[in-house]
């Protein structure tokens, strides 16, 4: 059986993106997207109904109880963050967005095809390889200490791990207020345990 992981990757704020901008005023609960036609796509959103016409493009074409439907046309091959994954052969599998973030989820059988993407992961799952009905391996908040998750939130928040990158060590450093190499130390741990988490080793604790 081939081993893959399914990731489910964050992209603040993305370029060339039309349903990130439906998240401002509440949650965009699904996206499906059409094949392109003459070099654009047309894209169906389902947000929450509380998510304000003003501003929103495309038009509303559907609604029911606390959900609504706009469909808006892109242009195609923009280099958004799905057609990036997709160009690693990834089909994404399920896109949401809120607050102006964009949540996309794809199986990868190569974890540095994840890497290349260029996106924050969010959460990954790594099959066990033992069989048809096998649990995903799943990457638990809770494995990080308090001061591992502050270091990568401060981190996440700030776009180090964007790229280009939104701050570099010395300044994520300083808004923690701890010197470069603390920052890397603790960002060093947690990544530890990242990987221990997926292969099943034991990291300790920092």
């Amino acid at each position: 059986m081939v081993e893959g992981s399914l990731a489910t990757v964050a992209v603040r704020e993305p370029n060339c993106c039309p349903v990130a901008p439906m998240s401002t005023g509440g949650r965009v609960r699904s996206v499906s997207q059409g094949q392109p036609v003459d070099g654009s796509v047309t894209v169906e959103v389902t947000t929450d109904e509380a998510v304000a016409r003003d501003g929103v493009p495309g038009d509303r074409i559907f609604s029911y109880d606390s959900e609504a439907v706009h469909r808006v046309e892109r242009q195609a091959d923009q280099d958004c963050a799905c057609e990036r994954v997709e160009e690693y052969g990834c089909p994404v599998r399920d896109v949401t967005a809120e607050n102006g973030t964009i949540e996309l989820s794809f199986i990868s059988e190569d974890l540095d095809v994840i890497r290349e993407t260029g996106v924050t992961v969010r959460s990954l799952r790594r099959s066990d390889g033992t069989g048809s009905h096998s649990e995903p391996a799943f990457v638990d908040e809770a494995t990080f200490t308090a001061r591992q998750r502050e270091v990568l939130g401060t981190a996440y928040r700030l776009g180090y791990f964007e790229r280009p990158k939104g701050a570099n060590a010395e300044q994520v450093a300083t808004e923690l207020g701890v010197a470069p190499s603390t920052f890397a130390e603790h960002l060093a741990a947690a990544q530890t345990k990242l990987m221990a988490a997926l292969f099943g080793a034991t990291a300790d604790e920092d």
